[in-house]
């Protein structure tokens, strides 16, 4: 007699599906894996840095074209969650092991730069707030005033006016703490990203040829061309 799996009792009619994390993790998960690679090839490390600079290797600047390349690479990957510089080198190996601690020092100190330079902008902004207020009162105010003093009533172009210039001295403030502090924020977010950034180093060696090779290389040609001559002078003459 064949037997018949049962399903057990309260288990009829249910399918079991299997569980897939949340798309918000899916995602989550697939930004925190993902990374971006900019290789950049020198003759010499010395060329990333600043050859004017004079003072210790690792409190050194890049140089600026080397700086302005990696910036512009790396903004164009900014939804990659884990940055990597690969410098491929032929010369100046002892530096490789410094390249890091610069790199970090440097964009360290530009993202503090940058960090100075929008709590300034924030602090004048504001002040621009206060005084626009100010303006804005004052002008209305005057308007009212004019308004009760005007036999005949206020002019429309002078109303009008004083309407515009309260709004015009707000309008430079709210743009400035609304939207001025973005192109600085992201710069500074910028740099912070670079100094957190991992720097490979790469010496790609160019093999030399032994010494003996060219002097070795010179007699086989010589002795290609005195057997060229040797045969030339073996050649028979045609007749006339």
């Amino acid at each position: 007699m064949r037997q018949v799996a049962r399903a057990p009792a309260g288990a009829q009619g249910i399918n079991v599906m299997p569980v897939n994390p949340p798309v918000g993790k899916q995602r989550a998960a697939a930004h925190a894996a993902s990374a971006a690679t900019v290789s950049v090839r020198v003759r010499n490390l010395a060329q990333l840095l600043n050859s004017l600079d004079a003072s210790p290797f690792w409190d050194r600047d890049l140089d600026a074209q080397a700086a302005a390349f990696i910036e512009e690479e790396f903004s164009e990957n900014r939804s990659a969650a884990q940055w990597h510089l690969h410098v491929h080198a032929s010369e100046g190996e002892d530096l490789a092991r410094d390249l890091q601690p610069a790199v970090e020092h440097y964009y360290a100190r530009m993202a503090h730069s940058a960090g100075l330079r929008l709590r300034e902008q924030l602090q004048l902004g504001e002040l621009a707030l206060l005084g626009g207020l100010v303006i804005f009162l004052l002008s209305m105010s005057a308007r009212g005033i004019l308004e009760r003093l005007a036999p005949h009533g206020l002019s429309p172009l002078v109303g009008e006016g004083l309407i515009i210039l309260a709004w015009l001295a707000l309008w430079r403030p709210i743009e400035t703490l609304l939207y001025g502090w973005v192109p600085l924020y992201r710069q500074r977010r910028l740099y912070q990203r670079l100094a957190a950034i991992q720097v490979t180093v790469r010496m790609e060696h160019t093999r030399a040829e032994p010494a003996d090779v060219v002097p070795h290389r010179q007699d086989l040609n010589a002795a290609c061309d005195a057997a060229s001559r040797a045969a030339a002078q073996r050649k028979p003459t045609p007749p006339p």
